[in-house]
């Protein structure tokens, strides 16, 4: 009874392994789920070879749990309890492979799905309404104009601003002027008081110079 079921089991295995071929190597038609039709008839789509997969899987799960109760039934030897580990662990590796390759799929149909989206956007952009790309260039231009309008106002009034300045450099430079004018008489009086100043000090100095020498001359000859 226990080699019958391994029988079974290396059976589920072989054919879990060519499914598991085939599922690897589904082309882009395969994994949109459309059919194809070939010589011998029409070939299995992606959904149909998935729902093999996992048949095989759940039938190659009992019939482990059948030879794991008839092992453990009939007192089995190492060998035998090794050989049931075997085929559990091969059942997990299909397993594994299995979910491995359906999320690579789903991946890549999601990837074909978005390049076919982006393509067709573009395709859209390109052949856009004429309507648009009018009101697209007016507002362009409008939003150039606004930025043209701004440059001129700003240059008045920057000049506006260095014309100001300039008046008050103006304004400031005739009352020193004024203030010059002011303060020019009172300057020649002050030098004309300082001219005469000297003057007289001059003529101090010569008068003193002279009874100098007259004493001395009165004294070397008296």
């Amino acid at each position: 009874m226990l080699a019958r079921q391994r029988r079974e089991a290396r059976r589920l295995e072989n054919e879990l392994d060519a499914k598991l071929v085939q599922y690897s190597r589904l082309d882009s038609s395969d994994r949109s789920g459309a059919s194809a039709e070939s010589g011998l008839g029409r070939a299995p789509t992606i959904r149909e070879i998935e729902r093999e997969i996992d048949s095989h899987l759940l039938q190659l799960a009992e019939c482990n749990d059948r030879m794991s109760r008839e092992a453990a039934d009939a007192a089995g030897s190492a060998t035998t309890m090794h050989t049931l580990q075997r085929h559990r662990e091969i059942l997990h590796d299909f397993s594994q492979e299995f979910n491995k390759t359906k999320a690579n799929l789903r991946t890549a149909d999601e990837r074909q799905q978005l390049l076919s989206s982006v393509r067709q956007d573009i395709r859209d952009h390109r052949s856009g309404n004429r309507a648009s790309d009018t009101l697209l260039r007016e507002r362009n231009a409008i939003q150039a104009s606004d930025r043209m309008t701004d440059d001129v106002l700003g240059q008045a009034q920057a000049t506006r601003d260095a014309l100001g300045a300039q008046r008050q450099g103006f304004h400031d430079t005739g009352s020193k002027l004024r203030l010059i004018s002011t303060l020019a008489p009172r300057a020649s009086a002050l030098i004309g008081a300082i001219g005469r100043r000297q003057k007289r000090d001059k003529m101090i100095l010569a008068v003193v110079t002279g009874l100098c020498i007259g004493f001395i001359l009165i004294y070397a000859f008296g």
